[in-house]
């Protein structure tokens, strides 16, 4: 019997795979949900363009928000088809990532709305995608310690999810103080990649 199977386990890993899928399908209804849309107000072509003009920062910022959940799933689901079993700290994590990633249409609604306070708008939105990052790589963390990986884990795989999201983390966390200086932090995100180079020379030289 192989230490993974002799572990008692909290739970099935497909379980809590199946369980964050649709988690981030809620998320991701509730993006769209919040999209505006024209009201009887509105009246012919030029009404309706002046109305989807202005509310192009919604829409903009519903597609990153969109386009971060679907990172979020992408890593997750390439992390998580290797888990072989589950323990408590791993389960505890990913429930803390869930949490992140449902706040995600408040955090994005909060972002766009009318109140003059960007510091605290951006960084309420930036500390939840960082968090949610964090709490990742916190449960794939324990799920490497606690060898709860199958045996035929592809090692760069892994390494190259956990360095992307790293970098991700580090952007935000980059861009928070930022945000308090000028209205351009979401600008950093042009620093992923170099952020990412710089993770992966750093697990170059710690390897």
């Amino acid at each position: 019997m192989s230490e993974t199977a002799a572990r008692p386990e909290v739970g099935a890993p497909e379980r809590l795979i199946y369980f964050s899928d649709a988690v981030i399908a809620i998320a991701i209804t509730l993006l769209a949900l919040e999209l505006p849309t024209p009201t009887g107000g509105v009246h012919g072509n030029d009404g309706l363009l002046q109305f989807l003009g202005g509310h192009s920062t919604e829409y903009v910022a519903f597609l990153i928000s969109f386009a971060a959940v679907a990172m979020h799933w992408l890593i997750h689901q390439r992390l998580f088809r290797y888990v072989a079993g589950l323990e408590g700290r791993v389960i505890r994590w990913n429930l803390l990532w869930l949490l992140m990633i449902v706040l995600m249409p408040f955090t994005t609604k909060l972002l766009t709305s009318e109140v003059d306070a960007f510091p605290v708008q951006f960084t309420v939105y930036a500390v939840n995608q960082a968090l949610a990052g964090l709490f990742l790589l916190l449960a794939f963390a324990d799920l490497r310690r606690s060898g709860l990986l199958r045996p035929n884990t592809p090692d760069e795989v892994i390494a190259d999810a956990a360095e992307f999201m790293t970098a991700v983390v580090l952007m935000f966390a980059v861009s928070i103080p930022v945000a308090f200086v000028t209205t351009l932090a979401p600008l950093c995100s042009l620093l992923l990649p170099v952020l990412r180079m710089g993770v992966h020379l750093v697990r170059r030289r710690t390897a």
